[in-house]
């Protein structure tokens, strides 16, 4: 029997992969919630701050902002208990794709963005996926 097969280790990979996705989750939560913070407020000073040009008119940057802003509440319970609420969490994968593919089509002034929300994608993906299947293996 290898030490992968015991349930003392599965069960530390599994809270180790909770800890490390958990982390990541909630970074992406707080990063978003500050963008759609300062969107909302301060639209113009976003657009400048992402080397994007000025918003005209600015109520579809408020509009934005507000959008991510009630997405960003919507993943809470994903985040406080991510083995139980799923689709929190499957939904922000797929949104963070999703979000990337639109702004690669969007151009070049938004392909670096394209960039950041694919390697959100990547490394959210990699990570939930990690951590259900250490779940499944702790849990048969």
């Amino acid at each position: 029997m290898s030490e992968a097969q015991t349930l003392s280790y599965t069960k530390a990979e599994a809270a180790s992969r909770l800890r490390t996705y958990r982390v990541l989750f909630v970074v992406s939560i707080a990063i978003n919630t500050l963008v759609g913070l300062y969107g909302l407020f301060h639209p113009i000073g976003l657009a400048r701050l992402l080397i994007l040009p000025d918003p005209f008119p600015e109520a579809w940057v408020r509009l934005w902002a507000t959008t991510l802003l009630g997405l960003q509440l919507v993943y809470v319970p994903g985040a406080r208990n991510p083995l139980f609420y799923r689709w929190p969490n499957w939904s922000s994968i797929a949104i963070k794709l999703l979000m990337a593919v639109v702004l690669l089509c969007l151009g070049s002034t938004f392909r670096w963005l394209a960039l950041w929300e694919f390697a959100w994608f990547v490394a959210l993906f990699a990570t939930y996926y990690r951590l259900t299947m250490a779940d499944l293996a702790r849990n048969p």
